[in-house]
């Protein structure tokens, strides 16, 4: 009987920091250089939004997962942390001075969610072309 094993996930490990974003990007586009696309644009733009998003609203260590869906061959950004909170899209508010990246993510992307994880803490993900 033959044994199938499940591709290896590359994954970034990151410190809740400041520089967490800049690792993330560089991640997204060795993964993006990987597969033959040097369009990586849009995944470094999501990457960057959800690692900030789990520095400022998170908790603990944050985890960066890129892999590509077999069933549609999009590129899907996991970024997973220890916070129990949920990221909420808000309408554009004119008057803030934030608040507009989560919104701004989800015109770029074909579909992105959440969901919690057995561990406590969530992962949000995204799908986005290559």
């Amino acid at each position: 009987m033959a044994v199938a094993y499940a591709p290896e996930i590359p994954t970034l490990v990151l410190q809740p920091t400041e520089r967490a974003a800049v690792s993330a990007r560089r991640f997204v586009a060795e993964r993006f250089r990987e597969w033959g696309d040097r369009d990586d644009y849009v995944g470094r733009v999501v990457v960057t939004e959800l690692v900030t998003n789990a520095y400022r609203h998170g908790a603990g260590f944050i985890v960066v997962r890129v892999f590509r869906d077999e069933r549609d061959g999009l590129a899907v950004i996991e970024v997973w942390d220890q916070g129990e909170g949920r990221p909420v899209l808000r309408s554009e508010d004119h008057e803030s001075v934030s608040g507009r990246g989560l919104l701004m993510m989800s015109r770029l992307v074909h579909e992105w969610g959440t969901r919690p994880t057995m561990e406590g803490g969530k992962i949000v993900w995204a799908k986005c072309g290559l």
